[in-house]
């Protein structure tokens, strides 16, 4: 007779390790493969290319060696002699950043706004929080400093949300980069999976979180580990300005404070707006006051950057 409980207790082993799989496979999808905006839905959540000041971009392909980045570039006719690269948030497409391009166009900008990998119209694959996106920037830098014919000094990088994480992990590859502008960065994968699947689905997704986690591994050959803002700082040589919402709903402002502890206080400076703003909302809630800051940030910090402000 214990032949036969010891199989069934196997059995229902295997059972319940088959279904922790199956759930951990399921809350990855969740993180890895949500579906994002189109290029059309993305156009119009945002505000127009009129209102932002903007002419009409050259649509441009980015090959980074694995995929192809879809973006806009516009060419400034004012001669600054600078660069920024506009970085968009989860589930977002590149309109979701040309909200950031008013406080460079006048400085006489050249401005890159693209699709990051998995999102928009740009290759279709998985998400991975910054892990594969960092490298795509530093692909994007470099085919934005040949195409304008600036420096890697003469750009800066501005995200948003998922574009800000990115954007704080590629600045070891971006030493000479003039600066990092980062609206409501997560300061790493897990923290911010840990948030938002309690946030979301309670104390189950917590219970999957860990082999979600090895599920997101195996599925695109990462390092969730090494997926992590608050690490990437540490390593950081440019000026970095971070912002942040203290009513922020979906990624805590705690995470801005995290980054911002491990930071070079010497060349790091961080705004906590108390405006009553949602997830990456504090450019529009407060424009003037926004662009007040950003622009006391870069005459501290890089002020040879583009043309002079009143």
């Amino acid at each position: 007779m214990k032949r036969p409980i010891l199989w069934i207790l196997v059995a229902i082993a295997l059972l319940l390790l088959a279904g922790y799989a199956a759930g951990s496979w399921y809350f990855s999808t969740i993180a890895l493969a949500r579906p994002t905006q189109t290029l059309d839905e993305g156009r119009a959540r945002s505000q127009s290319l009129a209102e932002l000041g903007l002419p009409q971009p050259e649509g441009v392909t980015i090959d980074t060696g694995d995929v192809t980045l879809s973006g806009f570039y516009f060419e400034n006719d004012l001669a600054g002699d600078c660069g920024v690269v506009l970085l968009h948030g989860y589930t977002g497409t590149r309109y979701g950043a040309l909200q950031y391009a008013p406080l460079f166009w006048e400085r006489g900008c050249d401005l890159l706004a693209y699709d990051h990998r998995g999102h928009g119209a740009s290759t279709p694959t998985l998400h991975t929080f910054g892990y594969y996106e960092k490298e795509d920037l530093a692909a994007a830098v470099d085919w934005f400093t040949a195409r304008a014919g600036l420096e890697p000094a003469d750009v800066g990088i501005v995200g948003v949300s998922y574009g800000a994480s990115t954007a704080l992990q590629a600045a070891p590859l971006l030493p000479d980069a003039a600066f990092i502008l980062a609206d409501s960065a997560y300061q790493d994968l897990e923290s911010i999976l840990r948030y938002q699947g309690y946030e979301q689905f309670g104390n189950v997704a917590m219970f999957f979180l860990p082999g979600a986690l090895i599920a997101a591994e195996l599925r695109t050959g990462g390092d969730v580990q090494a997926i992590s803002a608050q690490d990437a700082i540490a390593k950081a040589e440019m000026p970095i300005l971070l912002v942040h919402s203290q009513q922020d709903e979906y990624t805590p402002p705690s995470h801005a404070e995290t980054i911002y502890a491990r930071s070079d206080k010497g060349r790091t400076v961080l705004h906590l707006y108390d405006w009553g703003s949602p997830h990456a909302q504090d450019i529009i809630t407060n424009f003037d006051a926004y662009k007040a800051d950003v622009d006391q940030f870069l005459a501290s910090y890089a002020p040879d950057f583009g043309l002079a402000q009143q």
